[in-house]
């Protein structure tokens, strides 16, 4: 050993001889090689010694390689790794989405299994050919992008997602190397465009987008297997939705929307977008076809708010039904000149200011009770916020940026302020629910569930306004919308829109709220057209008698026997009678001031009815 590590040190040490033998004499001096041949044979045994030491290392070296491999293997073996901390590439598929399904379990969206084509670069031959080749089954892949993809250092890219048999098996006869499959699950929606908007998409990691989808998406995602019900009543949807397409067809309108609320649970029966687009391949839609019209638009509705107006100034108790405003000649506040499409030209009650749709008769009668308490009863019907709903596409309002004298007055015919047709729609629920506002929903109400609601107006406020609704459908411009047997209550409106900066008669929106049966108020529907045009039918009129209204009476037809409406022996009009007696009016005349007003000038004006 010593002499090993004499070697391995390239030092030469001198044995002593044993005791009795005699040392060889001592020379003078060394043979003349000697010298050489000690340094050789240094060399040789420290390159000896050397090459053991490397060859002990490494087989050390070898040694703890396997060694740890071993230990890794028992350790997988005995306990196996988490799959949540596999990296998402590598990963099995997510756990399946929960279903969404209507009231009645017809189901919206659900879960399939497809494949999806990933590819390890490492593994590609020429990444330019095969992104080319791919192209050949795969006309929308982007050529460039992918060879790029398969070209980069990572070892798994996706290059395809939810691909149809027929694509798979095309790009598997391709033999292409460093390509494979995935089953994974992905999202469809088997009744495609009905009720859309509501229920929404995802991406192609399952992870909502819009709707329902994005509204309930822990429910959905949590696992538990278990669906998400809907308060959408699909057959009501669907017949709501012809009724809208052909009448936006005939009108050449823009759009359409309609809302439909079960009064006293606000469960949204129905709601339509249009147009709208399918939810299975939502990016071959514009974005105007995915904006939600009911719920995310946000509008100057016009006429539809003066019954509310009348409301809020029969429960200050300032104002009876019979109360008389002068609406002789047009009324200038503020630099803006107040008309009414069609004038009386003389005095009208309450009552008829309603039912004439007088803007003129409104704006006095919103004045005489005040800006404050006008503020006041529209926020508790939730005017000035978002729509309490579950889905994220509901919008704010827009308000003026001060609500002064004249604001009050244009805001009491629905100009000036702009609100969604989900909002409008829960605030007349209200009224027909004998003055209690309940939060609109999504989700379906357990039949005897109890649901709780805040009162806003008294039940003979709502009583009132219901019987002069119901006039204005048997007497005024709502005719056309009156289903026999059915009682139909409502109210029109046509707001014009702005501009470049003005108001412009030629671009409407459309609308009719009803609430029916009147005599036992079940239900609210909110029909509204975009930018309808005039026909021949409607002798060049575009105003919302002659196009909403009678859309409004044919989907309440329809909806009749869907909903189980039973029709009315008698027109219960008879009852709008009762209420009326029950409250005489009193004779006062109410004139106003004329003059202009120091106040924020408006742009010049004639809203219409």
């Amino acid at each position: 050993m010593a002499r090993g590590l004499g070697r391995f040190w390239g030092k030469v040490k001198v044995r002593e001889t044993r005791e009795g033998r005699t040392p060889p004499p001592v020379c003078e001096a060394a043979p003349a090689d000697v010298a050489q041949l000690l340094r050789l044979e240094d060399e040789a045994g420290a390159a000896l010694s050397l090459s053991r030491t490397r060859l002990m290392v490494m087989g050390l070296g070898v040694g703890l390689f396997f060694a740890v491999l071993s230990v890794r293997a028992t350790g997988l073996a005995l306990f196996p790794a988490d799959p949540a901390s596999v990296p998402h590439s590598y990963a099995e598929a997510p756990v399946r989405r929960g279903e969404i399904t209507d009231r009645d379990g017809e189901v919206l969206a659900t879960n399939l299994d497809f494949h999806s084509l990933w590819a390890d670069p490492a593994m590609v031959w020429d990444a330019q050919e095969t992104a080319e080749q791919l192209a050949t089954v795969l006309t929308d892949l982007d050529v460039d992008r992918t060879a790029r993809m398969l070209s980069s250092n990572r070892r798994f890219v996706w290059v395809a997602r939810q691909l149809t048999p027929r694509q798979r098996q095309a790009i598997h006869l391709l033999g292409l190397p460093g390509l494979d499959f995935r089953i994974e699950a992905g999202r469809i929606y088997p009744k495609k465009r009905a009720a859309a908007h509501v229920v929404g998409y995802t991406d192609t990691d399952l992870n909502g987008v819009s709707g329902a989808e994005l509204a309930f998406e822990s429910e959905l995602s949590s696992g538990d297997g278990r669906p998400v019900s809907l308060s959408i009543d699909l057959t009501a949807q669907n017949a709501i939705e012809r009724v809208l397409r052909a009448r936006m067809a005939e009108f050449s309108a823009e759009g359409a929307s309609a809302v439909l609320m079960r009064v006293g649970t606000g469960e949204i029966l129905s709601l339509v977008s249009l147009p709208d687009f399918d939810p299975n391949r939502p990016s071959d839609s514009a974005g105007v076809d995915r904006f939600n019209r009911a719920l995310t638009g946000v509008y100057e509705l016009g006429s539809v708010m003066k019954p509310l107006t009348l409301a809020a100034a029969l429960e200050t108790g300032e104002v009876r039904v019979g109360d008389v405003f002068d609406a002789t000649h047009p009324l200038r506040v503020g630099g803006f000149t107040i008309h009414d499409f069609h004038p009386e030209r003389r005095p009208l009650t309450a009552r008829e200011a309603i039912v004439h749709s007088s803007n003129i008769a409104t704006a006095r009668m919103a004045d005489t009770i005040g800006s404050e308490e006008m503020q006041r009863f529209f926020s508790d019907l939730r005017l000035f916020e978002r729509a309490p709903v579950e889905l994220a596409e509901s919008a704010e309002p827009l308000m003026p940026a001060r609500w002064g004298r004249t604001e009050n007055m244009t805001a009491s015919f629905g100009h000036g302020f702009n609100i969604s047709p989900v909002t409008l729609t829960a605030a007349y629920a209200a009224l027909a629910n004998g003055g209690v506002y309940v939060p609109p929903t999504f989700r379906p109400v357990a039949p005897g569930e109890t649901v709780v609601g805040e009162p806003v107006m008294s039940a003979s406020t709502a009583a009132q306004v219901l019987g002069v609704m119901r006039q204005v459908v048997t007497e005024g411009s709502g005719g056309a919308a009156n289903v026999e047997g059915l009682a139909v209550a409502g109210k029109t409106g046509t707001a014009e829109q702005i501009v470049d900066g003005r108001y412009n008669r030629r671009a409407v929106y459309n609308s009719f709220i009803s609430i029916f049966p009147f005599d036992d108020p079940q239900y609210v529907l909110l029909v509204t057209l975009y930018l309808p045009q005039p026909t021949e039918n409607t002798h060049g009129y575009r105003t919302a008698g002659w196009n909403a209204a009678p859309t409004a009476g044919e989907v309440i037809g329809q909806l009749a026997s869907i909903l189980g409406v039973a029709p009315r022996e008698a027109d219960p009009s008879a009852q709008a009678d009762l209420v009326s007696a029950m409250f005489p009016p009193r004779v006062r005349v109410r004139q106003g001031p004329e003059e202009p007003l120091d106040l924020v000038s408006l742009s010049e004006a004639e809203p219409q009815p």
